[in-house]
C-alpha cells in the first residue's frame, strides 16, 4: 500500500499530507488534553463551593432536647432560600426528610444520584424541574445521632464553561491546522527548491542547454548531482569510444573492398563488381554515420533545414521537372543534431524525388510533443504488403527488400536514436508517404 500511495503521490502530496496528519494529531490531542485539564479544574472548583455551603449548613444543624430527629435553623435569606434557585439541600435522618425552601413542596430523588465522570466525588441527577444537578453527600453525626447531607448546585454553570472552552478550543484547533499547514506548504516548496533546481538542470542537459549539472544543490543533494554528472561522463566516453571503434572498423573494411573491387573489375565480374559496391556504399555511409552527432542535442530550425535540402533535390532531380510544395511552420525548432536532421530529411527527399512522376509535398508541424514531418509523392507508391516487408514501425527496415534502399534503414536508425520513428503509408497522391516522428 505504501508503494501504491508513493506512485500516487508525489514528493510534495506526501510531506503536506504529513505535516496535516501532525497537525491535526497535535490539535487533537492537545485540545483533549486541555479540555480535559479546564473540566477537572471546573469540577474541583464547584466541589469546593460545595464544601464551603457544607459546612455553613453544618453550623445550622441541631437536635432538639428530646427529639429524635435533627433539625436545621440558619439564615433564609442565601440561595438556599430562593424557589428554584438551582442550590437545594436535603437533610434525611431516623426517616425524616428536610429540605431546603429553594426545593418548596419538590423533594431530590436521591437514589438516582450517579457519580460525575473525571469526579467521583460528586453526584450528579435532575432536579425538581429538569435541571442538571451536581452535589455532595456527607454523613454526619450531632450529638450521637447520625445523618444525611445532600447539598446541591446547578451543573449548567460548569456545563456552559466547557461548551464555551469547546467553542474556543475548536477555533484554536482550526487556526493551529491553517497555520501548521500553510507553514509545512512553504517548508516543502523551499525545501524543495534545490530538487527543482536539479531538474531543471537535467532537462537543460538533455535539451542541449548544458554539459553537466554542476553541484550548487546543498549538502544534501550535491552528492546525487556529482553522481550524475559521473554518469553522464561515462556514458558520453562509452558512445565517442563506440563511435571510434566504428570508424576504425569502417576505414579498416575499405581497404579490402578497395582491392576486391579493382579484382573484379579487372575479371570482368558484374556481381562481384555489384556487391562490392553496395559493401562500400554500406560502409561509407555507416563511416559518415560514426562520425555524425547521434546523441547530441541543440536547437535546429526546421524550416531552414528544409529550404536548404529542397535546393539541393531541386538541382539533383532538375530533370525531372518536380513539383515541390511546402507546408513548414517557421517557428518550428527540433532538438537534436543538425546533421543527424539533414541526414533523414535528406534520405526521404531524395527517395520522394527518385519516385514521384511531378509532385512532392513536405509538411513540418509540431503535434504535442512531437515533430511531425511528412513527405508525400504521387509516384507508384508501395503495397500493404510491399510496406509491411519494408518495415514495420518502431523496427529496423530490412536492407535487401528492393525498393526500401538503405536511405530508409538509415533514417529509421537515427529517429529511433532520438527516440522517434519512421512509418510509411499511402499518400493522398496516390504514392508512398514518409512520416517522421521526433521529440521535440
Amino acid at each position: 500500500m505504501l508503494i501504491k500511495g508513493s506512485r500516487r503521490f508525489g514528493l510534495a502530496s506526501r510531506l503536506v499530507a504529513l505535516g496535516a496528519l501532525a497537525a491535526l494529531l497535535v490539535a487533537t490531542i492537545g485540545g483533549w488534553a486541555l479540555r480535559q485539564s479546564v473540566q477537572t479544574t471546573l469540577l474541583k472548583h464547584f466541589e469546593q463551593r460545595l464544601e464551603e455551603r457544607s459546612e455553613r449548613l453544618l453550623a445550622g444543624i441541631f437536635v432538639l432536647a428530646g427529639d429524635d430527629g435533627m433539625r436545621w435553623q440558619g439564615r433564609s435569606n442565601d440561595e438556599f432560600a430562593r424557589i428554584f434557585s438551582g442550590w437545594y439541600w436535603q437533610l434525611e435522618n431516623a426517616g425524616q426528610t428536610q429540605t431546603s425552601r429553594s426545593l418548596w413542596d419538590s423533594r431530590l430523588d436521591t437514589a438516582q444520584a450517579h457519580p460525575v465522570p473525571g469526579n467521583p466525588q460528586l453526584l450528579q441527577l435532575v432536579g425538581p424541574q429538569a435541571q442538571r444537578l451536581m452535589g455532595l453527600m456527607r454523613d454526619i453525626e450531632v450529638e450521637g445521632q447520625s445523618a444525611r447531607l445532600h447539598v446541591f448546585g446547578p451543573a449548567d454553570e460548569i456545563a456552559s464553561e466547557l461548551d464555551r472552552l469547546d467553542r474556543i478550543l475548536l477555533f484554536t484547533q482550526l487556526g493551529l491546522i491553517v497555520s501548521l499547514l500553510v507553514t509545512s506548504i512553504l517548508q516543502v516548496r523551499l525545501g524543495l527548491v534545490p530538487l527543482h533546481r536539479l531538474r531543471d538542470r537535467l532537462a537543460a542537459v538533455r535539451t542541449g542547454s548544458a554539459a553537466s549539472v554542476g553541484n550548487d544543490y546543498g549538502p544534501e543533494l550535491a552528492p546525487v548531482a556529482q553522481e550524475l554528472d559521473l554518469v553522464l561522463a561515462r556514458n558520453a566516453r562509452i558512445v565517442d569510444r563506440a563511435r571510434g571503434h566504428a570508424a576504425d572498423l569502417s576505414h579498416a573494411l575499405k581497404k579490402p573492398l578497395s582491392l576486391l573491387a579493382a579484382d573484379g573489375e579487372l575479371q570482368q565480374n558484374p556481381l562481384l563488381r555489384q556487391q562490392v559496391g553496395a559493401m562500400t556504399q554500406l560502409i561509407d555511409r555507416h563511416l559518415a554515420r560514426a562520425g555524425s552527432g547521434a546523441g547530441s542535442v541543440r536547437q535546429v530550425a526546421v524550416g531552414d533545414c528544409i529550404d536548404g535540402l529542397i535546393g539541393l533535390m531541386q538541382r539533383l532531380h532538375r530533370e525531372r521537372g518536380l513539383s515541390w510544395q511546402l507546408d513548414v511552420d517557421r517557428e518550428l525548432h527540433w532538438r537534436g543534431e543538425q546533421t543527424d536532421f539533414e541526414e533523414m530529411l535528406g534520405n526521404l527527399l531524395d527517395n520522394a524525388g527518385k519516385w514521384a512522376r511531378s509532385r512532392v509535398v513536405v509538411s513540418a508541424r509540431r503535434q504535442h510533443d512531437e515533430v511531425v514531418i511528412e513527405i508525400g509523392d504521387d509516384g507508384p507508391g508501395l503495397s500493404a504488403g510491399q510496406i509491411r516487408e519494408t518495415g514495420v514501425r518502431g523496427k529496423r527496415f530490412d536492407e535487401n527488400v528492393e525498393g526500401s534502399g538503405l536511405g530508409l534503414a538509415i533514417t529509421a536508425d537515427i529517429a529511433e536514436t532520438y527516440g522517434g520513428e519512421l512509418s510509411l503509408d499511402r499518400s493522398p497522391l496516390g504514392g508512398l508517404q514518409a512520416s517522421l516522428r521526433l521529440p521535440g
